[in-house]
């Protein structure tokens, strides 16, 4: 009791001051009091009394009047009708809206004072079961609104931890720290640690469509005592990050481990609103999951770098141990390769290929007169000029010294290694300016052919070798084809040269061999 209020209608002051001041007033019951029916009705609708003591003829409305009028409005009062002119019927028609009780006049005081206890109680258990019902309604929209905000999170976080790029995922975390804070604007920023400075690295503000990369070194006390203390934290100040006026800042720490290595903020102006609680645990959570994701981006770039480096380290790896160190050309191991593959296809599809053995006329006088310096810018020339005058199917090769090896494959005729040994000779010709010296140079071309003059990669370049020297003998500067006589000579030569006392294997010469009698 005491806090219930009363209203009392009757047109006689004398029923209001006894109900008022001998039965209710004692009881510490709040009082209203009506002496017509237009102002019972405005008051019940302006003061939601807890109960009606109503008498039922009165000026203006009756009882049953102002009772139908609320029931309009849609509010129901408690109420107790008193009268000296009622009927069963008006009984009937009271109760059917709402009447508690309803008593003839002269009533009994401890009845009524009864009815009163029954209709407030019963009142006060309804406004409890409505403040309960409220409360419960509360709960569950802030319920239903944490499920939402949580499987928002829990979709920005997933679409996050997506990302191993770096600059794409620092743009992602901004924009979704404004999206659950509804900030005006959200910044992210990282510490180096080895200058111990603190850098700005994404921002995005209410005029940007999306967030922007920067990359700026900046003096932000809050967000440096946040990386301090790895503590989030809710500040209002007048620093300023794009507004003039006073702001209202939301800073979380993005600590993936036990170690700070940023921060993630959202601003706000203070005349938009104020962040709440739990704006800021939704900030504090997104970082969490951020962090992960930021380190988990550091990792992946330093795995890309090493991957990368071993990539490239494995390139030079196989460029040194298949190619030339100095004219970059195929070296002997990778020609070698590629004949056995060469072969192999023209064995399966009936093709010819070519082996020629090259190697340049006086190379030696070059490097005897202007250097060696001169002289391997020479043989660099000479690999390019090869390069552009054969197919790019077909292989050059550096053996060493200024001897090449080229390998011309699928040929359906032999007369096409003969023409392509002629565009060789003719573009050795063309003389090379070599730091400023004109050199005339010319080659020698030894030409073996498969299937004609060999079925293996050992025979074939031997015999092209042989022909090559063949070609040397002729006056250089030209080519020549392996017979089977430039080899029967040579074997027969070395034959008539050793001592008739020694029985040794007769063998063609050797490049060594062949060079010492070279001019």
């Amino acid at each position: 009791m005491g806090e219930e209020k009363i209203l009392i209608v009757d047109d006689d002051p004398r029923n209001i001051e006894f109900l008022r001041d001998s039965l209710l007033a004692p009881r510490g019951y709040a009082m209203l009091y009506a002496v017509d029916g237009e102002q019972a009705l405005r008051l019940a609708l302006e003061e939601n009394p807890d109960l009606i003591l109503m008498d039922l003829q009165m000026p203006k409305m009756d009882g049953i009047e102002v009772l139908e009028a609320l029931r309009k409005k849609g509010r129901e009062v408690p109420t107790i009708l008193i009268t000296a002119h009622g009927s069963e019927h008006v009984a009937m028609q009271a109760f059917r809206l709402g009447v508690r009780d309803y008593f003839p006049k002269p009533f009994k005081v401890q009845e009524i004072l009864a009815a009163v206890d029954r209709s407030l109680i019963e009142a006060r258990l309804r406004r409890e079961k409505e403040e309960l019902t409220g409360r419960i309604e509360a709960v569950n929209r802030q319920l239903g609104e944490r499920v939402r905000e949580l499987g928002t999170l829990y979709d920005i976080s997933k679409a996050v931890a997506s990302v191993l790029d770096l600059g794409k995922l620092l743009v992602r975390i901004v924009e979704a720290s404004r999206y659950v804070t509804r900030a005006d604007q959200a910044s992210l920023f990282l510490h180096n640690e080895e200058q111990d400075e603190i850098l700005l690295r994404a921002t995005q503000s209410s005029k940007d469509s999306r967030a922007r990369l920067v990359s700026k070194t900046v003096n932000d006390v809050v967000v440096r005592n946040v990386i301090a203390s790895g503590e989030p934290t809710s500040v209002a100040s007048r620093q300023t990050s794009g507004f003039a006026q006073r702001q209202l800042t939301l800073a979380a720490p993005l600590s993936p481990r036990d170690k700070t290595i940023g921060a993630l903020c959202a601003y706000k102006k203070e005349t938009a609103g104020h962040f709440t609680k739990n704006d800021l645990y939704l900030l504090s959570a997104l970082a969490d999951h951020a962090a992960i994701a930021i380190e988990n981006a550091h990792l992946y770039e330093a795995a890309q770098r090493e991957l990368d480096q071993r990539r490239k380290a494995e390139a030079v790896i196989t460029q040194l141990a298949y190619h030339d160190s100095l004219t970059g050309l195929p070296n002997r191991m990778l020609f070698s390769d590629r004949l056995k593959v060469a072969l192999a296809q023209a064995r399966r599809h009936n093709y010819r290929l070519a082996v020629m053995m090259m190697d340049l006329d006086h190379f030696k006088s070059v490097n005897d007169s202007l250097g060696h310096a001169v002289g391997d810018k020479l043989l660099q020339a000479v690999g390019d000029r090869l390069l552009m005058v054969l197919r790019e199917s077909d292989t050059i090769c550096r053996l060493g010294g200024d001897e090449f090896l080229l390998l011309l494959g699928e040929m359906k005729q032999a007369e096409f290694a003969e023409r392509a040994a002629e565009r060789v000779l003719d573009t050795i010709r063309k003389p090379f300016v070599i730091e400023q010296h004109r050199l005339p140079v010319t080659t020698s071309i030894g030409i073996a052919l498969y299937p004609d003059d060999g079925q293996n990669e050992d025979t074939l370049v031997r015999r092209a070798d042989l022909a090559m020297y063949r070609a040397k003998e002729s006056g250089r500067d030209n080519y020549q084809r392996f017979c089977q006589q430039t080899e029967n000579t040579h074997v027969a030569g070395l034959s008539n040269s050793r001592s008739p006392r020694t029985d040794r294997v007769v063998r063609a010469p050797t490049r060594d061999e062949r060079s010492s009698h070279r001019p």
